[in-house]
């Protein structure tokens, strides 16, 4: 009914019940069609032909999409719950495989450009890369062994933590999921692959300048948790004077990209939204990078994205890791010094406080 030649329903309704336009799906479906033989139809011993591959993709784009249950799919689609499940599990792989290396990528020189451009135009703060945090996604089906290693006070079930660095069109430049649900921020930043390139001398160029002061490299927005690092930038805990609670206003105001992109996240993906009944973690963690990529994908697809265009930094063959990276990341002096400029930035602005 979708995708015949006169279709029974408009554009929109498609992109209401699949999240994403029909467009856009029939290229997904077209890519991991030609990269992966399993979703191609065939016949069986009988000569009577499987699945096509948009059945299939149909099939593990609405469990993604409302968190169905495997079996719903055997009376409408014939689907038996393995089908359904080994669909699901698939796709997530194939969208993961590719398309994670463009929709999921650290910034390049292009994008950190267009980047602070866009974020000194609505927040105000130049050198701003996005905004940083974490949420939980819990897991029904935990196993009894690893319950208090997931498990913490303030939820009611086992969770796996996602954090993210997210932009002001929601587009989410990092995300680093599978921690187990008993840490905190600070455990999860102390593991995550964030810094990696950067340790590895591979990121690209993208200083900025702010009050007469230059800073090699951008800075998130996090919370009061974050600790007081150079690539960090926190409001005042107790503003003071009027500058002091200019920031701390814009800081906050800023920080809700990342907490709307949560919730876009979650509304659009019902899998997330709900607890996980995958008993591996491992098809856990494939879920919720394919719920991510086919989050910024959409966003791509929309023209919502403040940097759509992938253009890729030249070849840098420096692999030696930068033994002064670490100190500088962790300078609080820096951190102090930042926060100082970019209070003096926005101080004058015309906000009520």
């Amino acid at each position: 009914m979708y995708f015949v030649d006169e279709p029974m329903f408009e554009d929109y309704v498609f992109r209401t019940r699949y999240r994403m336009s029909r467009r856009l799906f029939l290229k997904i479906v077209e890519d991991i069609t030609a990269a992966f033989p399993w979703f191609r139809s065939s016949a069986n011993a009988a000569g009577i032909r499987g699945f096509s591959a948009i059945q299939k993709g149909t099939c593990a784009l609405r469990q993604i999409a409302y968190d169905n249950l495997a079996n719903n799919y055997d009376e409408g689609l014939s689907f038996s719950t393995r089908t359904a499940r080994e669909c699901l599990g698939n796709f997530c792989i194939a969208i993961k495989y590719l398309y994670g290396k463009e929709h999921l990528r650290s910034p390049t020189s292009h994008d950190v450009a267009c980047l602070y451009e866009a974020h000194e135009a609505r927040h105000h703060f130049p050198g701003m890369i996005g905004s940083i945090d974490c949420t939980h996604w819990s897991w029904r089906n935990c196993s009894h062994s690893l319950r208090g290693q997931y498990h913490r006070g303030d939820h009611d079930r086992p969770t796996i933590i996602l954090e993210v660095v997210a932009s002001y069109d929601l587009w989410f430049w990092h995300a680093y999921f599978g921690v187990a649900g008993a840490n905190n921020d600070i455990n999860v930043l102390k593991q995550s692959p964030l810094f990696i390139p950067e340790v590895n001398g591979k990121s690209p160029e993208y200083g900025f300048t702010v009050n007469g002061h230059r800073y090699d490299r951008g800075y998130y927005l996090g919370d009061g948790i974050y600790p007081p690092w150079s690539c960090f930038l926190k409001a005042y805990a107790y503003p003071v004077a009027r500058k002091e609670k200019v920031l701390k206003k814009l800081q906050e105001s800023a920080r809700k990209d990342v907490e709307r992109a949560f919730g876009l996240l979650k509304n659009k993906w019902g899998i997330i939204e709900r607890s996980a009944r995958m008993r591996d973690k491992e098809k856990i963690t494939n879920a919720m990078y394919a719920c991510v990529i086919l989050h910024n994908m959409i966003l791509k697809d929309d023209g919502n994205a403040i940097s759509p265009v992938y253009i890729r930094d030249p070849p840098n063959d420096i692999r030696a890791t930068d033994p002064n990276f670490l100190y500088r990341l962790r300078n609080e002096e820096t951190h102090y010094m930042l926060r100082r400029d970019i209070t003096e930035h926005v101080g004058d602005l015309d906000i009520d406080v």
